[in-house]
């Protein structure tokens, strides 16, 4: 393996483990959620308790998560139809983000139409969705981490983490180095998500060449395959 591979091997591995950790996270709000939505009769004042919960989420990942919480399946709340739980940052401090779930209203936030939302659900895991736009909800480019919340084959939620592009471009950086060639971190659409170079900027669509000798996958446990790689151009 040449020195050049090994960087990116290692950046690789060093993404693989921090994302690795935001799905662990996801995973205790996953099963608190399941153990309030499956209760008879749930309010969706309940989901207030998952606050704590979301908080070390936040605190846990150093800076990687914006935000985090809950989207819960149409039908299963007693006293509403459809209920985003979301709290983001402000200033230092988790604050609940309401939406507009009204479907008459021309604001609608419809996160059931969201591939965060519907993949998991389709999958039955865990899913990385990003880096999109989210018009109806942080209006900013975000890439979501997220998990099904269920009670047996009963479909209750989503749990679901915003999670920082700066965050993922500090570890992307750091880890990679001072290097001479272009190197793009990539999903499997093609799309970047952080680069070394002004020439592949997030969001737009990678049309480097690959190198190669590189053209590393970023795998994380759990998910069915690699939804990022790491290409120098």
């Amino acid at each position: 393996m040449t020195a050049h591979a090994g960087v990116l091997l290692s950046t690789a591995q060093a993404l693989g483990l921090r994302l690795e950790g935001v799905f662990a996270a996801l995973g205790e709000l996953a099963e608190a959620s399941a153990s309030i939505l499956s209760r008879p009769a749930t309010p969706h004042a309940a989901l207030e308790s998952l606050k704590p919960i979301v908080e070390r989420v936040v605190a846990a990942q150093d800076g990687l998560v914006d935000s985090a919480g809950i989207s819960v399946v149409p039908g299963v709340l007693a006293d509403t139809e459809a209920w985003h739980q979301w709290w983001t940052q402000v200033k230092g401090r988790l604050v609940f983000i309401p939406h507009n779930l009204n479907p008459a209203s021309v604001n609608y936030y419809d996160y059931t139409d969201m591939t965060w939302f519907e993949r998991p659900l389709a999958s039955g895991g865990p899913e990385l969705i990003g880096p999109y736009i989210d018009f109806g909800g942080a209006d900013m480019k975000v890439v979501t981490a997220s998990l099904p919340v269920s009670q047996g084959r009963r479909a209750l939620a989503v749990a679901g983490a915003d999670l920082s592009m700066e965050g993922i471009e500090r570890i992307f950086l750091k880890n990679l180095g001072r290097r001479r060639e272009d190197i793009a971190l990539v999903t499997i659409t093609g799309k970047v998500v952080a680069s070394n170079s002004a020439r592949f900027a997030p969001g737009t669509r990678f049309e480097g060449e690959p190198s190669t000798e590189a053209s590393v996958p970023v795998h994380i446990a759990g998910l069915a395959g690699p939804p990022w790689r790491l290409v120098a151009g």
